[in-house]
C-alpha cells in the first residue's frame, strides 16, 4: 500500500497528529523524525512531493489532544520530560534506560488500525516516546543509555502523569570477623512480640540487640541512601561461636540505592569503629548478583576449634583413638535436637577431613577439626543422644559437652 493511500485511510478515521501520521510509514524514510514525516505526508499528494517537503528544514508540526490514535500523548511529552528531569536529579547512576506506560486504549486503537493498513513500516507509539525522550535525556546527561542491564530505568507513566523508577540493586562484598559471643549473624524477631516492638525488646522488634547484619548494613544503608537491604552470607556460625581467621565472606544487597558510589574504605572504617570490638569487616568492594548465587551455592570446608568437657576422665590414648576413628571418616547426622523445631528432620552424611585433640586436663580437651560444609560440629562432639554417629562421645564412651567453639577458617572451594 503506497504512502498516500495510507494517509487517506488514516485521515478519514479522524483527527490525527503528525507524530502518529508519520509513525505508520517511518521505516520508509530512514533517519527522519516521525513528526517531520507526518507533516510532509499531510501536505503532499504524491511521493515526489513528500520527499521534497521532508527535505525542508523546519516543517510546521501539528499536535492535537484530539488525535484518535495517541489520544494527545504527544502534547504531554514536554511536561513529562520536565518531571523526568526532576526525578533524575534524585539519583546517582552511571547508565540508564527510559521506558513508558501508556493507556490501553492507545495500544488497542493502534492495533485496530494495523488490521487495515500494513504495519511493517510502522513504529509503536511507546517505542517512539522511549527513543526520543531517552535520546533527549542522554544528550542532557552526556551519558549513553544501557539496554541490557541498566542501573536505573525511568518509567514515564502517562496514565498517572508521573515518573516511576526501577533501580537495580547495589551489591557490596566483604568478609567479617566476629569477635564477641552471643551475636547472631542475622536478625531474629523478638519472641514476645514477633517483631512488632514491645517492652521486652525495647520496641526494637529484635530478640538480640546486635547482629552482624545490623552492624554491617546500617552504615552501608546510610552511605547509599537505601531503606532496605538483604544480607547474604557464605553460611553462618552459631551465635555463641566466634568467627576468626580471615573472616566469613558476605554480600549485602542494597535495594533501591540512591547513591551508587560510596567510599567503601570510609564505610569499612566506620563499621569497625562503631562495632566497638564486636565485629570487624575487611575487603569491602562492589559485587553483583552472580557472586551472591556463587556464595550461597559453593560448598566450603570449615576449620574449627572446640573446647569440650567430659563426664569421665580421658587419657591421651583415648584421644588418639578418636583421631584415628574419625580422620577422613563420613558421619551420619540426624537434624540436631537444638534446631529440630525449625528444620526438617532428616539424616545428612558429612565428612570429617582432619581432627586433632589436645588434652587440657583429665576432663577437658581442645579439638581442631576440618570438616565438610554443613557438618554440625557440636553434635560431632556430643553425639546428640545418638543422632550423630560416629561421634567423639560415642568413641570415648562417655558424655562429652562442647563448651566453646570458634570458626578458624572458611576454606576456598576445592582449595586447601
Amino acid at each position: 500500500m503506497d504512502t498516500i493511500t495510507i494517509k487517506t485511510k488514516i485521515l478519514e478515521k479522524g483527527e490525527t497528529c503528525d507524530h502518529c501520521l508519520g509513525r505508520q510509514v517511518t521505516h520508509r524514510y530512514k533517519g527522519i523524525k516521525n513528526e517531520h514525516i507526518g507533516a510532509a505526508i499531510r501536505h503532499s499528494n504524491t511521493e515526489k512531493e513528500i520527499k521534497e517537503k521532508i527535505e525542508q528544514e523546519k516543517p510546521q508540526i501539528k499536535l492535537t489532544k484530539n488525535c484518535f490514535l495517541c489520544k494527545g500523548l504527544f502534547t504531554e511529552t514536554d511536561k513529562m520530560y520536565s518531571k523526568l528531569l526532576e526525578e533524575v536529579n534524585q539519583w546517582e547512576f552511571q547508565n540508564f534506560l527510559v521506558g513508558s506506560k501508556i493507556p490501553n486504549e492507545v495500544v488497542e486503537q493502534q492495533e485496530k488500525l494495523w488490521t487495515e493498513i500494513p504495519p511493517e513500516d510502522a513504529e509503536p507509539v511507546r517505542r517512539e516516546i522511549n527513543r526520543e525522550l531517552g535520546k533527549k535525556l542522554s544528550q542532557h546527561l552526556k551519558m549513553e543509555p544501557e539496554f541490557e542491564e541498566p542501573e536505573i530505568v525511568f518509567i514515564l507513566n502517562f496514565e498517572q502523569k508521573k515518573v516511576e523508577t526501577q533501580v537495580r540493586s547495589l551489591y557490596i562484598y566483604g568478609k567479617y570477623r566476629k569477635l564477641k559471643r552471643g551475636i547472631p549473624q542475622t536478625k531474629w524477631p523478638c519472641t514476645h512480640c514477633k517483631g512488632e516492638g514491645c517492652e521486652e525488646c525495647e520496641q526494637t522488634g529484635k530478640q538480640y540487640k546486635h547482629t552482624v547484619e545490623d552492624l554491617v548494613a546500617e552504615n552501608l544503608m546510610e552511605a547509599t541512601q537505601t531503606k532496605e537491604h538483604k544480607f547474604h552470607g557464605a553460611g553462618r556460625e552459631d551465635k555463641d561461636a566466634l568467627m576468626l581467621g580471615e573472616g566469613r565472606p558476605f554480600v549485602v544487597e542494597m535495594v533501591t540505592p540512591k547513591r551508587r558510589n560510596p567510599d567503601l574504605e570510609e564505610v569499612q572504617e566506620k563499621i569497625n569503629k562503631q562495632s566497638k570490638g564486636m565485629i570487624e569487616v575487611q575487603n569491602l568492594r562492589e559485587s553483583n548478583s552472580e557472586e551472591v548465587v556463587k556464595l550461597k551455592s559453593e560448598k566450603r570446608d570449615k576449620t574449627y576449634e572446640v573446647w569440650a568437657e567430659t563426664r569421665d576422665k580421658v587419657t591421651e590414648k583415648d584421644l588418639k583413638k578418636v583421631e584415628k576413628q574419625l580422620e577422613e571418616q563420613e558421619v551420619e547426622q540426624r537434624t540436631p535436637t537444638r534446631v529440630s523445631h525449625r528444620r526438617a528432620d532428616r539424616v545428612r552424611k558429612r565428612k570429617v577431613h582432619t581432627i586433632k585433640l589436645q588434652k587440657e586436663n583429665e576432663n577437658q580437651f581442645k579439638a581442631k577439626i576440618r570438616a565438610e560444609s554443613g557438618t554440625y560440629i557440636k553434635e560431632l562432639i556430643s553425639g546428640d543422644y545418638g543422632r550423630t554417629r560416629p561421634s567423639v562421645a560415642e568413641i570415648l564412651k562417655t558424655q562429652v559437652t562442647p563448651k566453646k567453639l570458634n570458626v578458624l577458617k572458611i576454606h576456598e572451594p576445592n582449595n586447601d
